[in-house]
C-alpha cells in the first residue's frame, strides 16, 4: 500500500497505473513498425542523415516515459541510441550508422519482448 493512502485509494491508483502502462505497452506496436521504417531508410545514404533525426527524437520520446512507466532497460537502451545518434550526426562524412543500426536492434528486441510479455 502506498504511503498514507487508505487501501481504497492506493486500489484505485493502481489500477490506473495498470491502464496507463497496458496503453504504454499497446502503442509499442506502433513505435516498433516506425523504428523498423527508419532502419530502412539508415541503409540508403540519401536517406540515413534524416533517419538518423528521426530515430534521435523517436528515441528521445521513449527514454522520456520508459522510467515512469516500469520499464528502465527500454529507456537505458533509448537513451544510449539518442546519445550515439548525436556522436554520428556531429561526426565525419559519410556516417557510420553500423552501432546506430545495432542498438536500435536491441531497443527492438526490447520492444518486441514487453509486447510479448503482456
Amino acid at each position: 500500500m502506498m504511503q498514507g493512502m487508505d487501501a481504497s485509494k492506493a486500489a484505485v491508483l493502481e489500477a490506473g497505473l495498470a491502464r496507463i502502462r497496458e496503453r504504454f505497452v499497446a502503442s509499442l506496436e506502433d513505435r516498433i513498425e516506425g523504428f523498423c521504417g527508419l532502419l530502412e531508410q539508415l541503409e540508403d545514404p540519401a536517406t540515413e542523415e534524416s533517419a538518423c533525426m528521426e530515430i534521435r527524437a523517436s528515441a528521445h520520446k521513449l527514454h522520456g516515459i520508459c522510467g515512469s512507466m516500469g520499464y528502465p532497460r527500454m529507456g537505458s537502451l533509448a537513451a544510449q541510441l539518442e546519445q550515439h545518434v548525436d556522436t554520428v550526426i556531429d561526426g565525419p562524412r559519410p556516417l557510420n550508422t553500423d552501432f546506430v543500426d545495432e542498438l536500435l536492434n536491441a531497443l527492438l528486441d526490447e520492444m518486441e519482448q514487453s509486447v510479448d510479455g503482456t
